[in-house]
């Protein structure tokens, strides 16, 4: 019995007292907060006049480089015919290993995503350092080197990563991850949609500052389109993701035509699959909570009257955003982004093994019915907008 409590004993302790074996220490590796990739042609050699396309790719470093303890980043660049070798040859020149589990941004270049995207999502899902979780972002008419130039913060990763989990105060992209898009790509009746980011070259301060606003349209791993940011607000009422964007509306009062700011206090969209005999459609109901933020006519929102026609001027636009925008992605880009097809399959089975095997011709015949519900619930501070005197 004793040699048994000594043997259990000793195994504990050998368990408590081992280190890990993985360990880094910090001053052997550079940490990573944002990658960048773009496609890099080199020139064709005098000797096979054959050009090479090969991946260029940015990482932007952390690190601590001030006096006052501030983070400061820096940036370094290979390119290589595929990842890896591409991110070995930053190694090789750097003299250090790079540590990703803390990387917050991909982002990949709009010439890259028309190719396709499937090879740089493998990559990530396959290494044990990165995370499913980090935000993918994809440019708009630049590179994704131009990226990491930002003239407003040291780290243009942390600013990029604050920004889209603000996504519900903007109302111009849907934030999205590594991990949603490899689900929906996966998927039959789901394609992905990735926010887009661009440079704001013309800041009246003339600095250089992102702009994350508009969505990539997919269709399976390539990029086929876009769309603007008053079309992504739309997008996110029917996947609901609607919380505190603002609403910006258009009103005639009194014959001159004003506008209304609208804050969206809360949101329930239920998008519903319908059979119609042989034929298919989507049935989308929205329940939309407003407050008035803005106004520039002098309408009396307790007045029942002024405040209802409020209401019907926001049911109006939010109902014509919606269908606009389904029309737009049925004809020109023949993308099921919004997830209709895998709705089918969950809620109408038995349809969805009839057309499953058609469903990209069915999808753009997909008749499209709203049902739009706007309430204004208060007005702020004030019920009137601010009246000049009359001399």
């Amino acid at each position: 019995m004793k040699k048994i409590c000594f043997i259990a004993v000793y195994i504990i302790t050998c368990i408590l007292l081992v280190g890990c074996w993985d360990y880094k220490e910090i001053d052997e590796v550079e940490i990573v907060l944002g990658i960048g990739v773009d496609s890099h042609i080199t020139p064709a050699k005098e000797v096979d006049k054959i050009s090479e396309t090969q991946y260029l790719v940015t990482y932007e470093i952390v690190g601590i480089e001030s006096e006052q303890g501030q983070l400061k980043s820096r940036v370094l660049k290979d390119k290589g015919n595929t990842l890896f070798r591409a991110i070995r040859k930053i190694i090789e020149k750097n003299g250090k290993r790079v540590y990703l589990a803390h990387t917050k941004i991909l982002i990949i270049s709009e010439e890259l995503a028309k190719q396709g995207i499937t090879e740089i999502l493998d990559y990530t899902m396959r290494d044990a350092e990165y995370r499913p979780d980090v935000y993918v972002l994809i440019t708009d008419n630049c590179n994704a080197e131009e990226m990491f130039k930002d003239d407003v913060t040291d780290v243009a990763s942390m600013r990029l990563s604050d920004t889209l989990k603000n996504q519900n105060k903007i109302g111009t992209f849907e934030s999205s991850t590594v991990w949603n898009i490899i689900d929906k790509m996966t998927k039959k009746g789901f394609e992905p949609a990735i926010p887009l980011i661009s440079m704001d070259k013309d800041n009246q301060d003339g600095n250089l500052i992102h702009t994350v606003g508009g969505t990539a349209v997919f269709k399976a791993s390539k990029m086929v389109g876009k769309l603007t940011e008053d079309e992504t607000l739309y997008y996110l009422f029917i996947d609901n993701e609607i919380k505190n964007q603002p609403l910006s509306i258009q009103y005639y009062f009194e014959e001159k035509l004003g506008h209304i700011s609208l804050e969206v206090l809360s949101n329930e969209t239920k998008v519903t699959p319908m059979v119609y005999g042989e034929s298919l459609g989507i049935n989308i109901t929205v329940d939309c909570n407003v407050a008035i933020n803005e106004l520039s006519n002098h309408i009396d929102i307790l007045d029942e009257k002024d405040r209802n026609d409020v209401e019907k001027n926001a049911e109006k636009i939010i109902e014509e955003g919606i269908v606009d925008l389904i029309t737009h992605v049925q004809k020109d880009y023949n993308s099921d982004m919004f997830g209709f097809g895998d709705l089918f399959k969950r809620e109408k089975n038995k349809t969805w093994k009839k057309v499953e095997k058609d469903w990209d011709n069915i999808f753009q015949t997909l008749k499209i019915t709203t049902d739009v519900n706007v309430k204004v619930e208060s007005s702020a501070l004030s019920s009137h907008p601010i009246e000049m005197d009359k001399y």
